[in-house]
Order: structure tokens, then C-alpha cells, then sequence
């Protein structure tokens, strides 16, 4: 923060304590969710920023026209739906070498800037302290997937189904954002029931607050990336828990997602190389239960000694990121590009 003045352009209507902690953090804080496209453009460029970065992509409620008037000389993507923005007007987007490869990196608009993982992990608060592995106290094993229920489609359920049915006395917990319990429900139980998945075994809950997602971890033994939407943050937060991720990466960059930061972790153990190898992986190391509590045991302090999970490096990383690119800028105004 001494050698860059921060500014931030809060979109969001509904404030709270987190809004409070990031405002405290920066220089200048602009709350912007009344504002036009054109009105922004224009305080950002009155505010003389040298680096814009977005924060949202594609998904609901971004500003992307903002971007498309190219307010600020150098312009990044990052941490929100990396899939990059087909803008122009975008020139970086932040990934690493397992989210986005060298081959498929000319596909993008975007110049690829790598990262020790494309998202770092940090929480501004304590979290629970992890709690022995489930399965050694109540003798079956729970999977569980803490991601939105919308990535859960029938492909995932059925590789999920082949996992329970290897394992008769698996468990299998999820939860998300629930509107009516009993009709989001329905279909996931209806469809695991269709593949022998007794509805006593599946348990559904509704996100929660902060403090009961993370305790709701304690109850897993291993977590299941969905697919081809994998867990971001959501994979972060399972290891942080101690919960090892069992993953599928696939052709699209939302489906590598946990790949990255399994990579990033050294756990490149419990990426899947296919569908099949998703259940058989899943199964094996369900089968070894010395070896996950080990893991569940250690895997909090692995992460905090990542790239990724000591935020103050991971900041030290993206700062000399923001530095190449503004010195690569400089370079093309000298040359007169």
C-alpha cells in the first residue's frame, strides 16, 4: 500500500461490515451503484487511475461497458468468473498455468498475467478450527459439495450415485442458496433415487451464515467438485477446513477451477485425468482413512504456507504484476505505440 495509492469503486447497495473493513483499507472509495456506465467512466478518468481492475466479468451485475470506454490506460480482469471478457478494451486477465494453459492463451482477448493461483486466499476473521475426520468417530464416510445447487446437474449426480453405490454406507451432504427447500430438493433426490441413492443418505441444507458454512465442514470428509462448473472460493474454503477436493478438470476454464489450487497445494493426488477416474479417485481415497486424517490434520498449515494462502505474498505477487504491466505501458508511449 506505500507504493500504491488504491481506490475503490463499490458497486454494491446493501452495505456492511465487510464494506466497512475494505473501505478502511484504501485510499479513496467511491460508491458507484447510482451512477451511469458514461457517469463512471468519468470519475474514473477524473480520478487519474493508472490501473482499472474488474472484479465481476460476465456475471450479473457488471460493469463492462465501463471498461469498453477504456477509462484507465492499462485495464485487468481478475478474480471474479475468469473466463476472460472478449473486450479489447480489457488488456490482462489474472489466471495461472493450470486455469488457463500456454495452448488455449492465444483463444483469449486478454494477455495472460500468472499468479501463484488465480484466486489467494484470506479471511478477515478467525475461521473454526478443524475438528477430527468424521468417519473415524461415526464409521461411514460423508462427501459433501458446498457449491451452488445450480452446478449440480444429472451428469454430476450420476458419478456421484457410482461413488455412494461402492460405498453402501457413504453419506452425502449440500448445501447452497435455498428459495424453496422442497422444490430444489426434489429433483437431486429424485434423481439419485433413480440410481439406487436412498433419500436417507442425502442431506440438503440452505447456505447459512458465515460462521455455520464454515462450521458445516467439521461434517465432511471429502468434498466433490461439480462439473463443468467447479469450486472457486468454495474449493479454498474446503481446505482451509481440512476437507481434501476431489475434481474433474475438463476443456473449459470454469471447469479447472479447483484443479488450480490443487495444483497451487501440491494435491495434485485428487485430480481426476476423466469422468471414470473422477469415481475411482473418489473411492480410493475414501478407502484410506489414516491418510485422510493425516491430511485433515495438516492440510490448514500446507495451504497457510502456499503462495496462495499467505496473503501477504500473494499481494507481493500481484504488486509485481501491476508493476511489469505499467512499466511495459510506459515502454509502448515511449516507442509512440
Amino acid at each position: 500500500m506505500q507504493q500504491f495509492e488504491v481506490v475503490g469503486y463499490s458497486d454494491t447497495r446493501d452495505e456492511d461490515d465487510v464494506t466497512d473493513r475494505l473501505r478502511s483499507r484504501v485510499h479513496g472509495w467511491r460508491r458507484t451503484a447510482h451512477l451511469s456506465d458514461d457517469q463512471l467512466s468519468s470519475l474514473i478518468r477524473a480520478d487519474r487511475i493508472d490501473i482499472l481492475v474488474d472484479l465481476v466479468g460476465h456475471m450479473k451485475g457488471n460493469r463492462l461497458l465501463v471498461f469498453a470506454q477504456k477509462p484507465a490506460p492499462i485495464q485487468i480482469t481478475a478474480w471474479g468468473e475468469p473466463t476472460g471478457t472478449g473486450l479489447k478494451a480489457i488488456d490482462y486477465i489474472f489466471a495461472d498455468p493450470i486455469l488457463i494453459p500456454t495452448a488455449e492463451r492465444s483463444l483469449l482477448r486478454e494477455q495472460v498475467a500468472d499468479l501463484p493461483n488465480f484466486l489467494g486466499y484470506w479471511s478477515p476473521e478467525p475461521l473454526p478450527q478443524i475438528q477430527p475426520l468424521p468417519a473415524l468417530q461415526r464409521g461411514h464416510l460423508t462427501f459433501g459439495s458446498f457449491n451452488r445447487l445450480a452446478k449440480i446437474q444429472p451428469p454430476v449426480l450420476r458419478s456421484w450415485a457410482a461413488i455412494m453405490r461402492a460405498l453402501p454406507n457413504s453419506r452425502l451432504i449440500l448445501k447452497g442458496r435455498l428459495i424453496d427447500l422442497a422444490s430444489e430438493r426434489a429433483p437431486i433426490l429424485a434423481a439419485l433415487a433413480s440410481e439406487g441413492i436412498a433419500e436417507e443418505r442425502v442431506t440438503i441444507v440452505d447456505q447459512g451464515g458465515r460462521e455455520a458454512h464454515f462450521a458445516a465442514y467439521r461434517d465432511l470428509d471429502i468434498a466433490l467438485d461439480p462439473s463443468p462448473h467447479g469450486g472457486g472460493m468454495t474449493t479454498l474454503d474446503a481446505l482451509w477446513m481440512g476437507v481434501p477436493v476431489v475434481t474433474c478438470p475438463g476443456r473449459t476454464i470454469s471447469s479447472r477451477l479447483a484443479a488450480a489450487s490443487l495444483h497451487a497445494a501440491d494435491l495434485d493426488d485428487y485430480i481426476a485425468s476423466d469422468p471414470a477416474n473422477y469415481v475411482e479417485l473418489a473411492i480410493a481415497k475414501a478407502g484410506d482413512l489414516a491418510a485422510l486424517a493425516e491430511l485433515r490434520r495438516t492440510l490448514r498449515q500446507r495451504i497457510a504456507g502456499t503462495a496462495f494462502g499467505d496473503p501477504v505474498r500473494y499481494a507481493r505477487a500481484v504488486e509485481g504484476q501491476y508493476r511489469s504491466m505499467w512499466r511495459r505501458w510506459c515502454a509502448r508511449q515511449r516507442r509512440g505505440a
